[in-house]
């Protein structure tokens, strides 16, 4: 493996700790119950992306198995501001455009590249990011309504 490849690599373990610690401090930090189990989710999957890049490393390499579509829901939606007392629902937005940033980062990253090896890494984590948003706009369109939520 190109060792640009691999600091690439490195750097999206690195953001994917990030994310796990950001979604962890948010657990902490709000009181509502639910929303505290959505950020705990959350962070766990943020392990799971870990695992998910480390594999590039094996000899099988990392291989996506879905095709995500994007449809666009975190780009209409405002992140709210955070608050202690935040619902699940604000939560999941907060999530949603978290995952929205990281899909846009990639794919800029991705346009600088010449085609190649690198570029195809950086298309795929794209896609990757984008299954992450795809999971969280699902959540929130299926769980986070207002009446499905205890005060």
């Amino acid at each position: 493996m190109d060792t640009e490849l691999q600091t690439i690599i490195d750097n999206a373990i690195a953001q994917e700790e990030l994310s796990h610690d950001f979604y962890q401090r948010m657990a902490e930090l709000v009181s509502h119950a639910e929303t505290k189990e959505t950020f705990q989710y959350l962070a766990k999957e943020e392990l799971g992306h870990k695992a998910f890049l480390q594999s590039c490393f094996t000899a099988d390499g990392c291989k996506l198995v879905s095709h995500p579509k994007n449809v666009h829901l975190a780009e209409h939606l405002k992140a709210p501001e955070f608050t202690g007392d935040l619902a699940p629902k604000e939560a999941l937005v907060i999530a949603m455009k978290r995952e929205e940033g990281s899909y846009k980062f990639y794919q800029g990253l991705a346009a600088l590249q010449p085609p190649g090896e690198i570029r195809d890494f950086l298309e795929k984590m794209a896609r990757v990011e984008l299954g992450h948003k795809e999971k969280v706009e699902y959540l929130y369109n299926n769980a986070a309504f207002p009446e499905a939520w205890h005060e």
